[in-house]
């Protein structure tokens, strides 16, 4: 028996066999297609649900955190910390439009009996405003309903509960509901509670929405309070009785108007249903229409093909593919090398030189490949460890010096590649004296991390051994240019804080001038900016000195902030980092670094940076144990 007619028994066997399958497949393709499309439907209204529950939770979490800020209120009898809690509660909660702290009569003063603070969403604006009732004794709120119905609910401190929808009578005449949450005194007495005001017409839009098929419809109600919430249905039952909806919610099929319908039902975290109801027809008639479609163009598709096979098969074997696939089935990884004997000079000849150089620069290819594998493999390598030993020699300030109370400091450094040439250190130098520097090494990558750290070790181990920074700059000076055959150099600000007087003794080569806050504002340093590090030797470097008071703060940075690029090419600049610093004057270091970092992401907006972004922040408490304490936070109140 010939290969062509091999060939065709196996072709017109294989065709056979999935006409077996298919006709098989056809038998249950509708039922399995029935399964996956309820599957479906599931599946989105899970979807669903899972996109209110991130709201609700959303809100439920801000409601607790209302709690505690309510309850720090109460405890320092501070109005003005209660507004601004209120305020960045709201601010940094989404889909809240409005937060509110309420005391029992007489508990905030025994003068006063009323008090509260209630931060919202001004409709108009769309900024947070402070009602102006929030303490004085107009607003007999402990007889609103919302009052009464969340103070009725709550049974525990951690606790939230929500209202029933209502009506917003303000103005915007929306749809609401509130969360609210309580504090308890030791007794379990009720003495305070928190609200959080949602707007609800963004799930009404979402349920609108969600349609699986064309007769679909959804219902969200609150089974506890036996309410609908929303009916998409009708579009207006919001705030009827659940149990008068002319269907059981519980059920999983039943039929309304003549149609019969299954019920897709979810309950999410709040408590509230959700409830799909699709038309049964609908769902299986799409898929019986797929299932007919697919039979029919398989039909055609197999008949098509059967005739191109045997067109094909009959006029392109012969004895040449004999020899093409006995010589192609020898080859191997260990038999690359072996040519294919086919001297035809057709297809199949063409095919079989194709093969030949293919197998050659396929060997070629193999060993090239295997060689810089291992190459890369070893060079990231060495690049990860280089990585984490520049790391590791930077000190982690917020665990080495977090109990000290005299000062605070806060550091960071970003590398644009791997490894990087900016650093930072800071160290005791005496029991009084304490050092800060930064640095920026010309160039990048390896050579400038290996001259970063020459630099950082030679800078701290002359500041230790009771130098002043300009005869520390000039020693180190001298020792980098010996031998530099590179031509390397480095910027750096180098400064010494006495922590009892607040005398800050420094000196610049060549370094970016750094801010300093007197009060409350920034403003660059006005310095003399010396000679770079390892440039020339013998140089002299001049001295200088302040006298920071209790509350001054200094920001060193490298260039890598100042010069970090756009997609527009455009630099972020001095003027928009000294912005940046003005507007933020409050935040605590940490936070502080991490706000210059954020506004230079959102600036450069996915830019690949070419520089190192290195940043040294020092605030200066005083020397007078607690009372550094004290001060930060009376100022965190205001």
């Amino acid at each position: 028996m010939s290969i062509r007619t091999k060939i065709l028994f196996i072709v017109f066997g294989f065709f056979f066999a999935v006409a077996l399958v298919f006709a098989f497949y056809s038998s249950s393709a509708t039922a399995d297609n029935k399964r996956f499309r309820l599957e479906s439907v599931r599946h989105e209204v899970e979807l669903k649900t899972g996109e209110v529950n991130k709201m609700t939770a959303q809100i439920g979490q801000a409601a607790l955190f209302s709690a505690s800020s309510a309850f720090m209120t109460l405890r320092y009898q501070s109005r003005p910390l209660g507004e601004k809690m209120a305020y960045k509660i709201l601010r940094n909660t989404d889909v809240a439009i409005g937060v509110g702290f309420w005391f029992e009569p007489y508990r905030f003063d025994p003068r006063v009996r009323f008090a509260g603070v209630y931060a919202f969403i001004d409709s108009e604006t769309g900024e947070v405003e402070m009602e102006n009732f929030a303490f004085v004794e107009t607003y007999d709120y402990p007889k609103s309903d919302w009052y009464t119905e969340i103070a009725y609910l709550l049974q525990n401190q951690g606790q939230v509960v929500w209202t029933r929808p209502y009506v917003d009578d303000s103005g915007t005449f929306a749809l609401m509901v509130t969360a609210g949450a309580g504090i308890f005194d030791e007794d379990g007495n009720l003495i305070a509670l928190s609200t959080v005001d949602w707007k609800i017409g963004e799930i009404i839009e979402m349920l609108t929405n969600i349609k699986p098929t064309y007769g679909s419809f959804a219902v969200l109600a609150d089974p506890e309070k036996n309410l609908i919430i929303s009916n998409t249905l009708t579009m207006n039952s919001e705030g009827q009785i659940l149990c008068e909806l002319p269907w059981d919610i519980n059920s999983d099929i039943f039929v309304l108007r003549g149609v019969e319908y299954m019920t897709f039902r979810r309950i999410m975290n709040n408590g509230w249903l959700l409830s799909i109801q699709v038309p049964v027809n609908e769902i299986f008639s799409e898929v019986e229409y797929q299932v007919g479609f697919f039979t029919i163009v398989m039909v055609i598709l197999a008949i098509l093909m059967l005739l191109c096979i045997y067109y094909l098969i009959s006029i392109l074997v012969n004895k040449p593919i004999k020899r093409l696939v006995s010589d192609v089935v020898k080859l191997d990884s260990e038999n690359l090398g072996k040519q294919i004997q086919i001297s035809s000079k057709d297809e199949i000849g063409v095919l079989a030189s194709a093969f030949n150089k293919m197998t050659t620069k396929l060997k070629s290819s193999l060993e090239q490949s295997a060689r810089e594998q291992a190459e890369n493999q070893r060079m990231n390598t060495e690049l990860n460890i280089a990585t984490q030993i520049q790391a590791s020699v930077l000190p982690c300030v917020s665990s080495l010096f977090s109990d000290v109370k005299d000062f605070e400091i806060s550091a960071s450094m970003k590398p644009a590649k791997e490894v990087g040439g900016d650093f930072y250190d800071c160290f005791y130098v005496d029991p009084d004296t304490f050092a800060v520097i930064i640095a920026d090494v010309s160039g990048k990558g390896v050579p400038s991390a290996l001259f970063m750290m020459v630099a950082k070790t030679l800078l701290k181990s002359n500041a230790q051994f009771g130098k002043s920074p300009m005869e520390v700059f000039e020693h180190v000076n001298d020792l980098l240019c010996q031998n530099n055959d590179t031509s390397m150099f480095v910027t750096v600000f180098m400064g010494y804080l006495n922590i009892k007087t607040g005398k800050f003794t420094f000196v610049n080569a060549g370094h970016n001038p750094p801010l300093l806050r007197r009060k409350e504002n920034y403003d660059y340093m006005k310095i003399k900016k010396g000679f770079v590090l390892g440039g020339i030797e013998n140089m002299s470097y001049v001295q200088d000195e302040i006298t920071l008071e209790a509350d001054d703060e200094v920001l060193l940075y490298t260039d890598g902030i100042t010069e970090a690029l756009n997609k527009e090419n455009e630099l972020f600049g001095e003027t928009r980092l000294l912005t940046v610093l003005n507007e933020n004057l409050n935040l605590p270091l940490s936070d502080l670094t991490y706000k210059i970092k954020s506004e230079i992401d959102k600036f450069a907006d996915g830019a690949e940076q070419a520089d190192d972004i290195t940043m040294l922040a020092l605030r200066y408490n005083g020397n007078e144990g607690n009372l550094a304490y004290e001060r930060t936070f009376s100022r965190s109140k205001t």
